[in-house]
C-alpha cells in the first residue's frame, strides 16, 4: 500500500513512494506538458501497489503568469463593474515612469452589471433583477468558458448570488459558475472579486488537467493546496485558485515532518531548485501562514503557507545589466535547453555552470538522470561573461554564486527578521537540488550555527506531498468591536463552519477519529487597514476567552511590528476554521551505524573556496555515511539527487536517519 508524492518543478520532476517500511525516490527532467513526466515517472517506479498519488503542480500558476486562462465573464452589482481595474490606491511603483499595471483577467466588455443591492448589514435594498440575469444569460451562452458572480456584500447575504446561479442554469448555461460567497465570504470588494475571478478563470483549465492526468494514472489523485493540505479533485475543481501557490507548500510540509522527527521544531527552510528558491519559517513545529498573496500582480486572498520565493536557482541565468553590474536570475534556463553544461544547446552561464567550474560536483557523473555534464561548455559560457566583467574564470564563477546567495539571504531576512524572528535561534534546513550546495555559506552570513540537510534533500518537497494531511479552510467576516462581540453570534458562526467541514469530511470518507479543528480570528486595532490572525483558545467560546484573545493579539502585534497598544480598541474582522484530516505517516527509516566515526573518502578532487583558493578536497558518497559518521570541511558529499558542500572550518555528523547536521 503505497502513497506517491510527485513534485513538478521547472527543471526536475521528483517522486517519493512511501510504504510503511521503506521510501523510494526518483528524479527525472520535467517535460512540456508536465503530465508527460508524471506518467513516465510512475511507470519507472515499477510494479508497486499505489493506493493514492499526491501531486503538486504549477499548472494554475503558469496559466496566470502566461495569461492562458479560460474566457471568463463577471456578473457584478450595478455600478461596480470596474472594481477589478480600480483596485487599491497602493503605489508600489510611484516613481516608475514606465510602470505597467497588469490587465484585468476579465476585459470591460465581459464585466456585466446586474441591478441589485444589499446594504452593509446584508439587508436587501434593491431585489435582484431576475429578468436582467436571464437577458445576460442569453448573451453569454456559448460565448464564454466560465462565469464569476461577485455582488456587493454577498458575504453577509448570499441569496442574490445563489439565485443568479440558479437562473443561469435554468437558461441553459453549462459552463462553471463561481460565486464569491462560496470562494471568499469576506469583506474587501477588490480582493474578493479578484480571487473569485481567478478561481473562475482557472476552473476549466484545472478540471481538464486533473481529469486527463487521473485517467492516465488510473488511481486516486489528490492535489496539494497553497495552505499546505491536500484535497480531492472535486474540491480542487471548485476552488481552483487554491493551486496557485501550492508548489512551495509541499517543501514546508516535508521540512516540518523531518524536523519534528529529529528534534528540531524551529526551522528556516531553504528550498533551492533549478528555477527558484522558496524560504519559510517553522516555529515550535507550526508552519506560518498568510491570508493573502499576489500572483502576477493580482491579489489572491486565500490562506497560504508563508513562503517567500525569489528567482535564484541552479538554472538561473547570469548576465551583465546595462549598468555593468552582474545579475543572476530571475530568468532561468529551465530543463530545455538547461544550463550550458547540460549539452542541450544552452549557451548562457548559470549557477550550475559556476558550481561545475569550481569543482563542486564532477562532470563525469550524471545529475538527476541527465547525461554526464560538459565542463568545457560551462567554462566557455563563463569565460564569455567574464570578458564583459573583466574577470577571470574563477572570479566570474565565485561572483555568480555570491550574487545568487545575496538574493536568497535577503529572502530569508524577509520571513525572519522582518516578521520579528531572529534567524540565529533557528536551524537552517536546506533541500532541493541546489540548496545543500549553498546552505553552510548562507548560514555563516546569517549568523546561524546549525544546518540540517535531510537524507532526501533533493526530493523533500515530494516527500512533503506524500505525508501531507487533508486540509480545508473556511472563513466568515464578522466585523464588530471585540469587547462588545456577542459570544452567541461568534459561536454560531464557528458552529456553522464546523458543520460545513464535517459534511465535507463525511463526503470524502474521512473517519471522525482523525479529524481536528483549529479555530482562529482576524483582529486589528480600530482604524487599521489590515489584520493579524490569532488562535482562539477553545470552542465554544466563553466570556473569559475574549480577554485571552485580546491579549494574544497584543502579543502578536508586538512580535510582528515591535509595539502594541493595549489601551486601543481591538476589532474583530473575520472568523476562521481550519479542518484537518490526519493521514497515515511513514516512519523515517534509520540508517546502519558507521563502522567508525571518521570515514575514508571515496575520492578527492580540486575544489575552489573563496577563503582558501583551490584545495584538494575529499569526496564522500552520501549512501556510505552511516549514523554517527563525522566529517570536517572542506569536503564534498555526493548523493543521487543532491550534492552537499562543506567549506573549511565546518564540522558535520550523520544522525540516526541519515540526515547530515553541520555545525557552522
Amino acid at each position: 500500500m503505497v502513497t506517491v508524492g510527485i513534485d513538478v518543478g521547472g527543471t526536475f520532476t521528483d517522486f517519493v513512494a512511501c510504504a510503511p517500511e521503506r521510501l523510494s525516490i526518483l528524479k527525472a527532467p520535467s517535460t512540456n506538458p508536465p503530465s508527460l513526466a508524471v506518467v513516465r515517472g510512475i511507470k519507472k517506479l515499477g510494479e508497486i501497489d499505489i493506493v493514492r498519488i499526491v501531486h503538486g503542480t504549477t499548472v494554475a500558476t503558469n496559466a496566470v503568469l502566461q495569461g492562458k486562462w479560460a474566457k471568463t465573464a463577471l456578473l457584478t452589482t450595478q455600478g461596480f463593474r470596474d472594481v477589478l481595474e480600480i483596485g487599491r490606491q497602493n503605489r508600489p511603483s510611484l516613481y516608475d515612469l514606465f510602470c505597467v499595471r497588469p490587465e484585468p483577467l476579465v476585459p470591460r466588455e465581459r464585466r456585466l452589471e446586474v441591478p441589485e443591492r444589499l446594504d452593509a448589514q446584508g439587508k436587501i435594498i434593491r431585489p435582484l433583477d431576475e429578468s436582467a440575469v436571464r437577458r445576460l444569460a442569453k448573451e453569454l451562452k456559448g460565448n464564454v468558458e466560465s462565469i464569476a458572480v461577485s455582488f456587493l456584500f454577498s458575504f453577509l447575504n448570499p441569496s442574490h448570488e445563489r439565485r443568479a446561479r440558479e437562473i443561469l442554469e435554468e437558461e441553459g448555461i453549462q459552463v462553471p459558475v463561481t460565486l464569491s460567497c462560496e470562494v471568499l465570504p469576506e469583506f474587501r470588494e477588490y480582493e474578493r472579486t479578484s480571487t473569485t475571478v481567478l478561481t473562475a478563470a482557472l476552473r476549466p483549465l484545472v478540471a481538464t488537467y486533473v481529469a486527463d492526468l487521473a485517467r492516465e494514472l488510473g488511481v486516486r489523485l489528490l492535489l496539494m493546496q497553497s495552505n499546505g493540505g491536500i484535497a480531492g479533485p472535486e474540491e480542487i475543481e471548485r476552488n481552483a485558485a487554491a493551486l496557485l501557490l501550492s508548489g512551495p507548500a509541499g517543501g514546508a510540509i516535508g521540512a516540518r515532518f523531518v524536523g519534528l522527527a529529529v528534534g528540531f521544531p524551529n526551522l528556516i527552510t531553504l528550498d533551492m531548485g533549478g528555477t527558484s528558491t522558496d524560504v519559510s519559517l517553522i516555529r515550535d513545529g507550526t508552519i506560518t501562514y498568510r491570508a493573502e498573496k499576489e500572483v502576477a500582480g493580482r491579489p489572491v486572498r486565500l490562506v497560504t503557507v508563508d513562503v517567500h520565493s525569489v528567482g535564484a536557482g541552479g538554472g538561473s541565468l547570469a548576465h551583465v545589466e546595462e549598468s555593468g553590474m552582474l545579475q543572476v536570475g530571475p530568468q532561468s534556463a529551465g530543463a530545455e535547453p538547461g544550463p550550458a553544461c547540460y549539452g542541450r544547446g544552452g549557451t548562457a552561464p548559470t549557477v550550475t555552470d559556476a558550481h561545475l567550474c569550481l569543482g563542486h560536483f564532477p562532470a563525469d557523473k550524471p545529475l538527476g538522470g541527465l547525461p554526464p555534464l560538459s565542463l568545457p561548455a560551462a567554462q566557455h559560457a563563463l569565460l564569455q561573461l567574464g570578458k564583459k566583467l573583466g574577470l577571470r574564470l574563477e572570479e566570474t564563477a565565485l561572483g555568480i554564486l555570491e550574487v545568487a546567495e545575496a538574493t536568497v539571504e535577503r529572502a530569508i531576512r524577509v520571513i525572519s527578521v522582518e516578521r520579528g524572528y531572529d534567524p540565529r535561534e533557528y536551524v537552517l534546513l536546506a533541500f532541493g537540488g541546489a540548496g545543500p550546495l549553498h546552505a553552510v555559506s548562507l548560514a555563516q552570513k546569517l549568523g546561524m550555527n546549525k544546518v540540517l540537510i535531510p537524507a532526501w534533500a533533493g526530493v523533500l518537497s515530494a516527500l512533503g506531498l506524500a505525508v501531507a494531511d487533508i486540509i480545508h479552510a473556511y472563513v466568515r467576516s464578522l466585523i464588530v468591536s471585540l469587547s462588545e462581540a456577542p459570544i452567541a453570534a461568534i459561536n454560531a458562526v464557528f458552529a456553522d463552519l464546523k458543520n460545513k467541514a464535517e459534511r465535507g469530511f463525511a463526503e470524502e470518507g474521512i473517519p471522525e477519529e482523525v479529524r481536528e479543528y483549529w479555530f482562529s480570528a482576524d483582529l486589528r486595532y480600530r482604524g487599521q487597514g489590515f489584520e493579524l490572525t490569532v488562535p482562539v483558545p477553545s470552542f465554544p467560546l466563553a466570556e473569559e476567552d475574549i480577554l485571552k484573545i485580546s491579549e494574544e493579539f497584543h502579543r502578536a502585534h508586538e512580535q510582528r511590528y515591535g509595539f502594541s497598544r493595549r489601551d486601543e480598541e481591538v476589532e474583530l474582522v473575520s472568523l476562521r476554521l481550519t479542518a484537518v484530516g490526519h493521514t497515515e505517516k511513514p516512519d523515517l527509516p534509520k540508517v546502519p551505524a558507521a563502522k567508525c566515526s571518521a570515514l575514508a573518502p571515496c575520492g578527492q578532487r580540486p575544489v575552489l573556496f573563496p577563503e582558501t583558493g583551490w584545495v584538494k578536497t575529499p569526496v564522500y558518497a552520501r549512501a556510505s555515511l552511516g549514523a554517527g559518521a563525522e566529517l570536517s570541511g572542506p569536503a564534498v558529499v555526493e548523493g543521487p539527487e543532491s550534492t552537499i558542500l562543506l567549506p573549511p572550518a565546518t564540522k558535520a555528523f550523520v544522525d540516526a536517519f541519515g540526515n547530515l547536521v553541520a555545525e557552522v
